[in-house]
């Protein structure tokens, strides 16, 4: 059988791809050394136990995550994905979780949930939604006899007595607490008149808060189309409800006065408006009644108006009846001055004077050498005309 040969390279990503494909995120528990933090801020080190060892790296971005203070020579659990870096064939474990091993499972469980929900965007402000102005109906999750509704009774009846609660009861602790604070959840966004959820319990041990820190929770929170408030009583580490609400206070009293408008101060903002608003209308109505006074006194008499309309007309009368005199007057000049024009070009005017016209066959003779003595002619003279044959 004929050998196939391929290139170191090929054979090395083949490697990779298997070995990232067959592993990806693992939870090791070793001792830390070789800690080296390089310029770059990225963390590297070696994971080792009395057995064996490897290699790990945590980057730069994924530290805020990690808040252990990390040293040679202690024991850590380590979550992270099985990578295989090429360039020299060494398999690396690029750590995005590092929790001293003291802390227990159950905190690497939740270190490892949190970041995982972080990486999904559960937690984004995307999901966040606005509370209601002045909420008519509030859905609570809690305990039906626990002591979290009857503290947002308390305060809403305190700040704003004219909304109304609308209780949810759920498990909020035990195995079963989880899965009955979703059904109850979900109970709620069913209804249409519940504007805001609370979900809360007063203060309880670490342990009763665990089933806050449920992904399925989660992700029923960020589903809602209602805004979601944690309340959940404690005052350490966030919970996952707390990280995927829309809003998070340390208490169930707190939620009621972070949801609750206070009355008082809406009454009171209320006449703040009014005496503002009297104040603007009172300013309004004085100056348009100074303006009405200036011009009542601005006004004339109207026999004044009338008599003064009459003087002018008057006055306009006697100047339109000299200027039409005047025209007249030029006028006429013109006239007599153009009759006389015309007067002094009448062909005939000079008859008037002693001359006469010679005329023969229609046409005026105005040389003698012209004049056929033999043909009939005629003379007219300013009184007649006599026919010489």
């Amino acid at each position: 059988m004929q050998e196939v040969v391929v290139p170191v390279s090929a054979f090395v990503r083949d490697l990779k791809n298997a070995v990232e494909g067959a592993f990806g995120f693992v939870a090791l528990r070793g001792e830390m050394t070789n800690l080296t933090r390089a310029y770059s801020g990225h963390i590297y080190f070696t994971l080792k136990d009395s057995d064996a060892q490897i290699k790990c790296a945590l980057f730069k971005n994924q530290q805020k995550m990690n808040h252990a203070d990390l040293k040679n020579d202690a024991e850590y659990i380590v979550y992270g994905r099985i990578s295989v870096y090429e360039p020299r064939t060494e398999i690396t474990l690029v750590a995005s979780l590092v929790i001293p091993f003291g802390e227990g499972m159950a905190a690497m469980q939740f270190k490892m949930l949190k970041e995982k929900l972080y990486r999904e965007g559960v937690f984004d402000a995307e999901h966040k939604k606005q509370l209601p102005e002045y909420p008519k109906t509030v859905g609570v999750v809690t305990a039906e006899s626990g002591a979290a509704i009857h503290d947002i009774i308390r305060v809403s009846r305190k700040r704003f007595p004219a909304a109304e609660i609308v209780l949810s009861p759920a498990l909020v602790q035990g195995k079963d607490a989880s899965a009955s604070i979703v059904a109850a959840l979900k109970r709620l966004e069913k209804l249409d008149e519940v504007e805001v959820i609370i979900i809360g319990r007063g203060g309880g041990s670490k342990e009763d808060l665990e089933v806050f820190n449920s992904e399925e929770l989660a992700i029923a929170v960020i589903k809602c189309g209602k805004p979601v408030v944690s309340a959940v009583g404690h005052e350490t580490d966030s919970t996952i409800l707390d990280l995927a609400a829309s809003f998070s206070v340390p208490t169930p009293s707190a939620a009621a006065e972070l949801i609750f408008p206070d009355a008082s101060e809406i009454l009171q903002n209320v006449d703040n408006q009014l005496n503002l608003l009297k104040k603007q209308t009172e300013g309004i109505l004085f100056s348009k009644f100074m303006l009405l006074d200036n011009l009542t006194l601005s006004l004339k008499n109207p026999n004044e108006i009338i008599s003064g309309i009459f003087h002018r007309t008057e006055k306009l009368m006697l100047k339109a009846g000299a200027l039409v005199r005047e025209i007249l007057s030029r006028k006429s000049t013109e006239f007599s001055e153009l009759e006389k024009l015309l007067e002094m070009n009448n062909p005939l005017y000079p008859l008037s004077k002693g001359f006469a016209i010679v005329s023969q066959n229609g046409r005026t003779v105005k040389k003698s050498a012209d004049l056929q003595k033999e043909n009939p002619f005629e003379i007219r003279f300013g009184d007649g005309v006599v026919k010489i044959k």
